[in-house]
């Protein structure tokens, strides 16, 4: 497990800099989310290990309508490096970065009352 995230941490970063520079987290979060959740699937997993699947074809199945040109170039260089298998921690590492990025604190609230909802 410890060597999936050390070889997705390179390219979590260079996504979250290149999301960065394209002004778009919140898409490169939701494109790296569905690519993820698209390889994890069973099905989807065996067929990019298949090696007559080609890089343009598991671009493909990966990116979903509308994703940008550059995100569909960080595939292709995902697949080029046989590194789609870490798509899932490339996508969490990702989604800590981004949290970090904009500052996000995550807290627990007690209250010896009940708080409003909303």
């Amino acid at each position: 497990m410890s060597q999936a995230l050390t070889l997705a941490r390179p390219y979590a970063r260079a996504a979250l800099a290149i999301a960065q520079d394209e002004n778009g987290l919140a898409a490169w979060s939701n494109a790296l989310g569905f690519a993820a959740q698209v390889a994890a699937d069973p099905r989807a997993a065996l067929l990019l290990l298949n090696p007559q699947l080609g890089h343009t074809e598991a671009v493909s199945l990966l990116s979903a309508d509308g994703v940008s040109e550059s995100f569909t170039r960080f595939l292709a260089l995902l697949a080029e490096n046989r590194r789609l298998a870490q798509l899932s921690e490339i996508a969490g590492l990702y989604e800590k970065l981004k949290a970090e990025a904009e500052h996000v604190v995550k807290a627990t609230v007690t209250s010896a009352v009940a708080l409003p909802a909303g």
